[in-house]
């Protein structure tokens, strides 16, 4: 059964039967938290539902006084305007009043208190900001530590010194947050980048794991959700007012809750998102590396159209010298997706750090080989046998530079290449099929007939092979063995035209004089 560390309540509007069993579910599923969770009330109306958020204090504290070892932070999000600001001031007096027994259980003890109250505020963009600093000034000095969430319309306030003084946490959110399931939604994706980010520095913890856990629950309809993608999906556990409990809904969260969810695909959407925000520089750098992580990720798993999206917004958002390394990735997945040029434009971007590196003029030449231009591929090809590749990577250069050569005509060059090539690969067909194609070119037969003999003993099915002996031996004057090459060739591959074309050819009878 998993251990949640986040309870989601989105508040509706008050009824008496649907909070009894709201609160009900509350108190159960703190059951399955752990000794330090999190409880996150969203309202859109804070002195509106201050009834439904009082009964769930009283919940939160009877659970705290049979519980003796856990501790709640209980995180109330809500918007606030100009006209709200005493209401809301007044909210939080009564709300702190009413856990005085925890914090001097604290005070005793000298230790952190059981009950936290954590007050996030969602402001409007035209609140009166002497007002609104006033509010934090006074929640903070009640150890209300208060957090700002910030949407596209409000961003300007996390830039402004004197505010952020009395701020705690900023929630960066994606989209405008005035309603409940809005704010939820953004206060969700803040913590997932934040565990995410938090991942980059522990290897041991992978990406692809889900968030810890945590239900998101909704007071107007008594929906239970999984996770952030399951809420916005619709994707139901159960509902606490149709008679599904706690229980129930925890073992369908254990049984299939996330199991089918794609949560490394979640945290880069969720980063995808936060890199188009207005972020201190800070965050910003924070959310490229994890971008470029989330991005090699993906191309391990040649998942190349997605690496290249979290690549090119890390590159917007990281520090200058890191862009050669994303630069270089990122000319990897271009590689592999067939778009040379822009991969060839990436590799310039990173020529400067790896200029030394052998593959990093492979991969280049590659590029300009499946364009066509041979030319430069063969230097770049050159260049990366200077730099003394790996052994599992020369065969590979070796057999590139044998091709480009051939494809420039200078069949000398290739077979120099290429048999150096059939030194470390004795078994590898396509070594032998080029190298008979060399030797053909130069009008060495005897040499090309060895070589593709050897080709079609390694793959009998091979028809172009048969097709090559044939004409080798067809030049060399051997007709009938080169009929028997070219039949075996149709006979693998009926619609080999050139084959039949020779066939014809050399069985036809000369004309009568």
């Amino acid at each position: 059964m998993p251990t949640l560390s986040k309870i989601y309540v989105i508040l509706g509007e008050f009824d008496e039967a649907k909070l009894d069993k709201l609160c009900a579910a509350v108190s159960g599923f703190l059951g399955h938290a752990n000794l330090t969770s999190n409880l996150c009330l969203v309202t859109e109306n804070l002195p509106g539902t201050m009834p439904q958020v009082e009964r769930i204090q009283k919940e939160v504290s009877a659970f705290l006084s049979t519980n003796l070892f856990a501790r709640i932070y209980v995180h109330v999000v809500h918007p606030v305007s100009t006209a709200s600001l005493e209401d809301v001031r007044l909210c939080y007096q009564y709300l702190k009043g009413a856990t005085r027994e925890f914090d001097q259980e604290g005070f005793v003890h000298q230790e952190v208190p059981r009950l936290m109250l954590l007050p996030v505020a969602v402001p409007d963009s035209r609140i009166d900001l002497t007002g609104f600093s006033g509010l934090l000034e006074g929640l903070r000095s009640s150890f209300l530590l208060p957090g700002l969430l910030v949407d596209r319309s409000t961003s300007f306030m996390a830039q402004d010194p004197a505010l952020m003084s009395w701020v705690e946490k900023v929630y960066y959110g994606h989209d405008v947050a005035r309603g409940p399931h809005e704010i939820v939604s953004n206060v969700c994706c803040q913590d997932v980048l934040d565990d995410s980010c938090a991942r980059l520095e522990y290897e041991q913890i992978r990406m692809s794991d889900p968030c810890p856990a945590a239900l998101l629950v909704s007071g107007h309809d008594g929906a239970v959700y999984a996770c952030m993608d399951a809420f916005h999906n619709n994707d139901t556990l159960g509902n606490i007012f149709s008679g599904v409990y706690v229980d129930q809904i925890m073992e369908r969260y254990d049984v299939e809750g996330r199991s089918h969810r794609d949560c490394l695909v979640c945290r880069g959407d969720v980063a995808l998102l936060f890199s188009h925000l207005a972020l201190p520089e800070a965050t910003r750098h924070e959310v490229g590396a994890l971008l470029y992580h989330v991005g090699t990720l993906n191309q391990d798993a040649d998942n190349h159209v997605r690496a290249i999206e979290y690549y090119r917004r890390s590159l917007a958002l990281s520090p200058v010298e890191e862009a050669e390394s994303i630069f270089f990735r990122l000319g990897l997945s271009y590689t592999k997706t067939g778009r040379y040029d822009e991969a060839i434009h990436a590799f310039n971007g990173a020529e400067r750090e790896y200029q030394d590196a052998y593959y990093f003029h492979f991969y280049v030449g590659l590029c300009y080989f499946e364009k066509g231009d041979c030319g430069v591929a063969t230097e770049k090809f050159s260049e990366a046998l200077r730099l003394n590749p790996q052994s599992e990577d020369l065969l590979r250069i070796l057999i590139y530079l044998g091709t480009g050569y051939n494809n420039l005509g200078e069949y000398r060059k290739a077979c120099i290449h290429l048999e150096r090539a059939k030194e470390m690969a004795p078994l590898l067909k396509d070594i032998y099929s080029s190298l008979g194609f060399s030797h053909f070119q130069l009008k060495e037969y005897d040499k090309a007939i060895e070589n593709l003999s050897t080709a079609v003993e390694i793959d009998p099915n091979s028809a172009m092979d048969y097709a090559s002996l044939g004409a080798n031996y067809r030049d060399k004057g051997d007709v009938e063995q080169a009929i028997a090459m070219f039949e075996k060739a149709l006979l693998l591959a009926p619609g080999l035209t050139a084959a039949r074309a020779n066939i014809e050819k050399l069985t036809a009878k000369p004309p009568e004089r």
